[in-house]
Formats: C-alpha cells, structure tokens, sequence
C-alpha cells in the first residue's frame, strides 16, 4: 500500500553544477525549455541533433546576481552529461564540475504543502511540473541516505521503491530505461504535457524536429499508465521493452503489428508508450476514430508455454486537460 505522506530520497539521480558568466547563455542553446525567461527552478530535456532525447533534467536555478545551477539527471547518464557540457564549451566562460553525492541529496515528497518542507537543510525545492499533485522535489543538504533532513517535525522518510509506482500511476517516465536515450521523441515522451518545453524559444539543438512536430499538431504515440492482469495468468514480472499487441480477433494483424511497447513496471502497474487512436478513446489529428472499446491487448514474452498477460492503457483527466490546453494554445 502507497504511503499518503512522506519523503524519498533518489539515489539514481546526480547533480551536475554549472556556473560562470556565461552559464545562462550556454545552457539556452542546449536544453528545450527557456533559461531566459526563468527565474526559478525547472524541468527540460536535452536532445541531440535529430530531435531525440538524450537526458530528461531538472534545471535547479540559484537566486544571485551571476547566473548558476545544478542540473539533475541520472546517476548513470552524469559523466556522460559531463563531457557533452565541456564538449559544448568552447570559448564560453563557464564552469562545470560534478556535485558530490555526500554533499547535496535529491528527495520527492508528497503529501506535504511546499511551505511545510522549510528546513535549516533544505537548499532548494521545486513543484514538480509532470503532473498535477504529483508532489514537491528538493534538496538537501548531506547525502541520500536521511541523515541530511533535519525537518521539524519530521517526516517520515519512505523507501525510493514508492516514489517510482507512484511515477507510473501519474505516467511519468524518467531516465534512460524509459525514455531510451537518442531515440525517444520528446512530445511522445510527454515532454510538452511536463511543462518541459518552450515552443516561443529561440534555437537550441534539436529544435527543427520538436518546433516541426508541433505545427502538425500529431503526435500519435504516448507514454501512459497501464493496468498489467498479472494475477489471472500467475506470471510475476513482465519483461520490459516488449511490444504491446491486440489479441487476435479484435485487429487485423497483419494491419497493426504492435500498438506500443511495454517500457517498465512494478507489480500490475508500469509504463507504457501507447499508440493514442488504437489503445484509448482520444483521436488523433482528424482522423476518424479507429479505437474498439471491447479490444485487448497483450504482451507475451514469447515463451511458448508462459500466457500472454493483459495490458490496459488509462489516460488520467490531467493527460487530457493538459494535452487539450498545449496543443490547442501553445506555450
């Protein structure tokens, strides 16, 4: 059962500092959203020169006179980060450098008002952007492990394990297992939806693709939630990176190989990136509707004996509320 309340520390996620005369600049030709017009902190990606994610971050702005920040990705992906911001260098005075794990620790906390998380410790905290109610993100001073928060009174501090279902349930991906680095898209990765993108912004690398992407208004695939019916078929765990299929009878299979890939999970609930007009009611472009609503769709291991398990997308109010708002007015 999901705690209601807590704070979880997240170990896989690293901090890179930046900072010099130069840093606002620099990072502007960089990521999707738009330094220039932030004055606090936020959520962006950075893509390569096709238009594909390398690194979803979180961009954390420090209040002074001189432009500086750290940027948060995954722990795995860092010194790769690294090497990309010197490689992009050039003559630009800037200063990059990794934070050490043991002196700044990243936490997601729910079920608190921002206010509440004030503490001697806390250096910043930044409403997460991905989803509505989706909680508050911070850090801290010292390392993951809880003995950097001093917060009064305190607050229960919860295993990283919750903080991922609770990801899922919401539909929101993160690092590279799930949004597969240089060749995931950004708007079917939900990048748009996350407040992650600025459309008015002027270049960056991997902006003809996203800008293109947005004038046709179509994006036919997305990451959503899904139900997995691991019970009725006594299967534990469903690989990842499978493709989701319907089950013979309710498609033509020879029409539609696969209607998305399974990205990952835990227990019956994970993330999947879904074909819209195909597994869920929403219509794509003006096209007519081709969705079945007595449809199913599996996914199977392809172990002839193991039983295909169920998948069933779900498309939560805010998906649509947000999709409607940012495809209908912009950014």
């Amino acid at each position: 059962q999901l705690a209601k309340r807590g704070l979880a520390p997240l170990p896989h996620r690293r901090l890179v500092s930046l900072s010099g005369p130069d840093a606002a600049k620099f990072l502007q030709g960089l990521i999707t959203n738009n330094v220039e017009t932030s004055k606090t902190s936020f959520y962006c990606a950075f893509l390569n020169a096709r238009g594909r994610v390398l690194w979803d971050a979180f961009i954390w702005v420090f209040p002074g006179k001189e432009w500086s920040c750290y940027i948060e990705v995954d722990g795995d992906e860092a010194d790769m980060l690294l090497k990309h911001l010197k490689r992009h260098k050039l003559r630009s005075k800037i200063t990059v450098s990794m934070v050490p794990e043991n002196e700044v620790g990243i936490w997601a906390a729910w079920g608190f008002e921002q206010s509440a998380l004030q503490d001697e410790s806390l250096i910043l905290s930044l409403p997460d952007p991905r989803a509505p109610y989706f909680g508050t993100r911070c850090l801290f001073q010292g390392n993951q492990g809880g003995d950097g928060v001093k917060a009064n009174p305190p607050f229960p501090v919860i295993d990283t394990q919750q903080y991922h279902i609770r990801r899922y349930l919401h539909g929101i991906p993160e690092g590279p297992k799930e949004i597969q680095r240089e060749s995931a898209l950004p708007m079917e990765f939900n990048f748009d939806l996350s407040e992650g993108i600025d459309f008015r912004k002027g270049c960056y690398v991997g902006q003809e693709l996203t800008i293109r992407t947005k004038h046709t208004g179509v994006v036919r695939k997305r990451v959503l939630p899904v139900q997995l019916s691991l019970q009725e078929t006594g299967v534990n765990q469903v690989s990842t990176g499978l493709d989701i299929k319907p089950l013979p009878g309710y498609a033509d299979p020879n029409r539609v190989r696969a209607t998305g890939k399974f990205l990952v999970g835990i227990g019956n609930v994970g993330l999947a990136l879904c074909r819209l007009e195909m597994m869920t009611d929403m219509r794509v472009g003006n096209e007519g509707v081709t969705f079945n609503p007595s449809a199913v769709f599996i996914v199977k291991d392809g172990i002839e004996s193991q039983e295909a398990v169920r998948i069933k997308a779900i498309v939560p109010t805010w998906f649509r509320e947000r999709e409607r708002a940012v495809w209908s007015k912009g950014r």
